[in-house]
């Protein structure tokens, strides 16, 4: 799986969501070239690795036209950019869309999340 590669990061939300739960990272340190805002991790039930990331990172100085953020998503070995915009710096507008991707790709479409941390 394509992941991020995180030194240390701060757990700031945490979330069950059907069978899973969710991470949301912040103050992410990485020796990836990236700039990490925010990592959503999802973990099905009994398992210690997470089966998909969605991250919001730092556009570049010349790609901020388009928004100060970006998120992907990594599943497996897939990687797909899903735009851009200063929304995504926002911790709850990423935790919502970082969940319903999650939701979509999984099939949980009748689950709500439940607030853990």
């Amino acid at each position: 799986m394509a992941t991020p590669h995180i030194d240390t990061a701060i757990p700031v939300r945490r979330y069950q969501l059907g069978s899973f739960l969710v991470n949301i990272l912040g103050d992410i340190k990485s020796d990836d070239p990236t700039r990490y805002r925010y990592i959503m991790a999802l973990l099905d039930e009994g398992e210690v690795t997470p089966c998909l990331y969605v991250t919001a990172e730092l556009n570049r100085s010349d790609e901020t036209h388009q928004g100060r953020y970006r998120v992907r998503v990594l599943l497996n070995d897939q990687e797909k950019e899903m735009g851009s915009g200063d929304e995504w710096g926002d911790i709850e507008n990423f935790a919502l869309y970082s969940m319903g991707i999650a939701a979509k790709l999984y099939q949980l479409g009748d689950e709500e999340p439940r607030r853990l941390l």
